[in-house]
């Protein structure tokens, strides 16, 4: 009777101790070293329990029926919303030049049109299914890989990572597709207004509800990727500091301003242009770094010149090249004329493109530099793009006009040109036009000049430009090169003009009188730079680096420079030459 009942007791405490872990187990609000947590039902798993796998998923999956396809360089693919990129293999590795510009503005941020940002890229693939962008910088190089010094220079230039993805989906191993549509929408500085303009504009947080893509096209050497961002803006201070930029009249009404940007990224060349080695005695622009060989004794500055690469069509042209023979360039430098330019300017602007012809020849090459309107009715093209080299016309009361060039930092190749053309330098031409000319050039004194005089002032100014946008720097040596007697010789004038470069300052010949009969007061593309352009484009087909090229045009102008002043560059950042 006593073992019964005892069994009985320890039969129910048993009981008792199961359904109390049991409870336990089942209550969140108990902690135990022994609870074991259930995998929750979530994404991890789909409708028939079996867990899902992580990491790219079949091509069909995410690129669908639905999805709308650009294809070119990489494939872009919008569906509803987002954006794919498709990127083959043959792409990683490649360097490519983003260039941003401000396509449409608010007040007082520059004019649409206007180059905001540029930087080299490159796409690689990274590890865990990644894909990433790296910003590369041309500091410090070592082209031959084949070098020990070669890692040095690499462990001790790591390009950043500025971006990456997921992959999305590979597609039979020879591409890969990641979304790309948070990272053009919200704020990068790769590809978008650089930190100095957002400090200048007192732009703050880019706001995601009011910015959005418009586009993204790809064509077979770019891509191209349109935006619209708002920014806040920060108030003004009550007690600003003269020095502290004011911000933007927009901004300050309304706490937000709102920018259209246009970023063209483009292929360049997989094998770079030969370079042309820079010689100070030139007046080109130039870029450079430091080169590492395991051959010298020292790190050597390599500084190159920067201009347009200009091929023969075929073999057949190169030999009549070197016979001395005009042959077109596989392909020529063409200058588009942005629509928004009144129709009067147009023509004048153009021949102030073609006025370079002449020194084309010099260097071997017929047809080398063209002028062309802007196909309006082209849906393909737009202005924005890195592919076309356009002169942009500016509703602006600035007083001026630039002529810039984008460059492959590896080679100086110039990729592309967009001319600034601000309404207002007329107004500019017209005073010193008036100034220097009126007791000679009758047309001169009138209040508004006719239509003939004023497009012959902008095709000087558009020549001018359009030499810096192939290279040459100011030469504000070129005006002192002409003896002051001479100007006021008419058949000297009639011969060689006023100055023997257009890339000088030297405007107008002021020191004409009436009784010289002198009528072409003009600067005109000179002697000097015919020479610069022949130096800078000749090609030359007995050598086979740019060091012995160097030698050659060494001797081209000690031969042709030497003992002729016209053909002497003094450079703009040297005041202290009386003859400058």
């Amino acid at each position: 009777m006593t073992r019964n009942i005892l069994a009985k007791f320890f039969l129910m405490l048993a009981v008792c101790c199961v359904t109390e872990m049991a409870v336990a187990q089942n209550n969140p609000a108990r902690s135990d070293s022994t609870k074991v947590n259930p995998k929750p039902a979530s994404a991890a798993a789909d409708s028939t329990g079996k867990e899902k796998k992580k990491g790219p998923k079949p091509y069909t999956d995410i690129i669908t029926a639905k999805a709308v396809s650009s294809k070119g360089m990489v494939w872009i693919h919008k569906i509803e919303d987002k954006y794919f990129m498709e990127i083959p293999d043959s792409v990683f590795g490649r360097e490519m030049m983003a260039i941003t510009r401000l396509a449409k503005v608010p007040t007082g941020a520059g004019y649409g049109g206007e180059e905001a940002n540029e930087q080299v890229i490159r796409f690689e693939r990274g590890p865990s299914d990644k894909v990433f962008i790296r910003a590369v910088d041309y500091l410090n190089v070592s082209a031959d890989t084949s070098q020990p010094i070669y890692k040095a220079v690499r462990n001790s230039n790591v390009d950043p990572i500025v971006a990456a993805f997921d992959i999305k989906s590979i597609r039979k191993d020879t591409s890969v597709v990641i979304e790309v549509t948070d990272f053009f929408k919200e704020a990068n500085q790769v590809f978008s207004i650089p930190p100095r303009s957002k400090q200048q504009y007192k732009l703050t947080e880019l706001q995601k509800d009011r910015s959005y893509i418009s586009s993204i096209r790809a064509y077979p050497i770019n891509l191209e990727i349109r935006s619209v961002k708002t920014f806040n803006v920060s108030p003004p201070s009550l007690k600003r500091d003269p020095s502290d930029p004011p911000g933007l009249p927009g901004g300050i009404a309304a706490g937000a301003v709102t920018f259209e940007l246009n970023t063209s990224i483009i292929m360049l060349p997989k094998v770079p242009m030969r370079k042309r080695l820079f010689d100070p005695r030139v007046g080109f622009f130039a870029t450079g770094y430091t080169v590492y060989t395991d051959d010298s004794q020292k790190a050597e500055d390599e500084t190159i010149a920067v201009r347009w690469r200009l091929e023969p069509k075929n073999e057949a042209d190169a030999k009549k090249q070197q016979q001395g023979q005009l042959i077109e360039p596989a392909k020529p430098i063409v200058y588009y004329i942005d629509p928004a330019t009144p129709v009067k300017w147009r023509q004048y602007l153009k021949q102030g493109v073609e006025d370079w012809k002449p020194a084309f020849e010099q260097a071997g090459w017929k047809n080398a530099i063209i002028a062309r309107d802007w196909p309006e009715n082209d849906t393909t093209m737009s202005l924005e793009d890195a592919r076309f080299s356009v002169i942009r016309y500016f509703a602006s009361d600035i007083q001026n006009a630039y002529g810039p060039n984008v460059s492959d930092p590896r080679s100086g190749e110039i990729i592309e040109s967009h001319i600034g053309w601000f309404h207002n330098v007329m107004r500019l031409l017209k005073m010193w036009y008036t100034v220097q000319t009126a007791a000679v050039d009758p047309r001169a004194r009138k209040n508004e000049l006719d239509e003939e005089l004023m497009g012959k002032l902008i095709r000087f100014v558009s020549a001018h430009e359009v030499g810096h946008t192939l290279g040459l720097r100011h030469n504000f040596g070129a005006s002192s090169a002409t003896p002051v007697e001479k100007l006021r010789d008419k058949k000297y004038m009639e011969q060689n003009g006023h100055t023997s470069s257009i890339m000088d300052y030297a405007r107008f010949n002021y020191v004409a009188q009436p009784e010289d009969g002198i009528t072409d007061l003009f600067p005109r593309v000179g002697d000097y730079d015919k020479w610069a352009i022949e130096w800078g484009y000749k090609p030359f087909y007995g050598t086979s680096s740019a060091e012995e090229d160097k030698k050659l045009l060494n001797k081209l102008y000690l031969d042709k420079a030497y003992g002729n002043r016209r053909l002497w560059f003094l450079t703009e950042s040297n005041p202290q030459d009386p003859r400058a």
